[in-house]
């Protein structure tokens, strides 16, 4: 007898109905334990390190969202257990990710958009119908040039550009359903909003990432062009937005665009962030068909006449709900925090994402303008007074790319 859906998948989803929304590893609790529980109204769990070291990929997948809040610290040794476990958990985390490279609970008492960010991001994470991850980076690269987030090395290369000037005017380029009250207003002017900053993050196939929000205006190492037209350094990136220009059916692969069929909705070849479902870009704004599938068409074309470049193929990983999960948990959200396994778990394949070989921003050249004006006076047949009058210097910044560029990408 053939069913039309697997035993095992109800069993997951089952359960997944069950378990408590939001996970969390004491003591990492901060302002997101109490929004969540509160503001958002969801149930929340808290391990201690010790049982997050011991649960299974299972046990992760069971929760909508893992929430690793601010720390407000720059002791990485606080999440060390996301390093020595990232073989387990990170396999669960097939939905809507989001990073961020601030300390919203630090900020939480003086500035009512660090509370807004919290909850917009929280709902992100946990919208899908896979797990999704919240990560607050706190100040953990602040005081480095440049670092590499080793705990995130499942979901590809992640470079952090620390050591930033005092950065408070943000921008979002990516937009979602649920980040429906977060707006540049409440992201900046936090007395430096910025602490550390993404030079260099997967962009590429279905598991890729996009910038979220920036630092506007600022150029150098990992600064980009977006969508809208801003330029500025990504500090809070996300898997599963929308970016700027995605959806307006005008394909543009300079943007990270595989596809733009001229709509924001995930399921119809063409994902919401403009990624081929397929996994199979055809390097002309088109897919191709899944392997296996029937169909022999690919989704809407572009619009004709439209301008960019493909992104290099990378084949996307599955995504969805997991199928065999029968785990099941009890106890309270106070210590000992039990729980039990009561079955065997295999996660699907993650492919990891891979980079744009279009040209990247690597340093800014400034451009100081004075203005002198000499002023002659004659006083007699033998005689002239000279004078000097300097205006006041101007600077023009102008990006400064690793490859030579068309005059459309010279433009500020």
């Amino acid at each position: 007898m053939r069913l039309p859906i697997s035993l095992g998948l109800l069993a997951g989803l089952a359960y997944r109905a069950m378990a408590e929304d939001v996970l969390f590893c004491d003591p990492l609790l901060a302002e997101e334990h109490t929004e969540s529980t509160t503001t958002l109204g969801m149930t929340a769990k808290v391990v201690t390190e010790a049982q997050w070291r011991s649960m299974s990929t299972a046990d992760f997948a069971a929760f909508k969202a893992i929430v690793i809040a601010d720390s407000a610290s720059a002791d990485k040794g606080l999440i060390g257990f996301l390093e020595d476990t990232k073989a387990t958990w990170s396999p669960a985390i097939q939905g809507n990710i989001i990073l961020i490279g601030t300390d919203p609970s630090n900020h939480f008492s003086g500035e009512p958009g660090a509370g807004v960010l919290i909850d917009n991001a929280i709902k992100f994470a946990a919208s899908a119908s896979s797990t999704g991850l919240y990560f607050a980076l706190a100040h953990y690269y602040e005081g480095e040039d440049t670092g590499t987030i080793t705990s995130l090395s499942e979901f590809g290369e992640f470079v952090m550009r620390g050591n930033l000037d005092c950065y408070n005017t943000a921008h979002i380029v990516a937009s979602s359903p649920v980040l429906g009250t977060l707006n540049d207003a409440a992201l900046s002017d936090w007395s430096c909003s910025v602490h550390e900053a993404f030079s260099k993050y997967p962009t590429t196939g279905m598991n890729g990432f996009q910038a979220l929000a920036i630092a506007k205006d600022i150029i150098g190492d990992g600064s980009q062009t977006f969508g809208d037209g801003t330029i500025g350094l990504p500090y809070i990136i996300s898997r599963g937005a929308t970016p700027a220009g995605c959806g307006d059916g005008k394909w543009d692969g300079s943007l990270g665009e595989e596809c733009d069929d001229g709509n924001t909705a995930n399921g119809d070849g063409c994902s919401a962030s403009c990624k081929c479902e397929s996994g199979k870009p055809k390097g002309d704004g088109t897919c191709l068909p899944a392997p296996g599938s029937n169909s022999t068409t690919s989704v809407k074309p572009p619009v004709s006449g439209t301008a960019g470049t493909a992104s290099s193929y990378i084949p996307s990983g599955s995504a969805g709900p997991y199928a065999n999960s029968t785990t099941k948990y009890s106890g309270t959200v106070t210590p000992p925090y039990p729980y039990t396994t009561t079955s065997p778990f295999t996660a699907p394949p993650y492919v990891t994402p891979g980079y744009p070989s279009g040209p990247k921003i690597i340093g800014v050249e400034i451009i100081i303008d004075v203005t002198i004006i000499e002023s002659c006076i004659t006083v007699n047949p033998t005689s002239t007074i000279t004078s000097y009058i300097t205006s006041a210097c101007s600077t023009m910044h102008k990006p400064i790319y690793n490859k030579s560029m068309s005059h459309d990408h010279d433009r500020l």
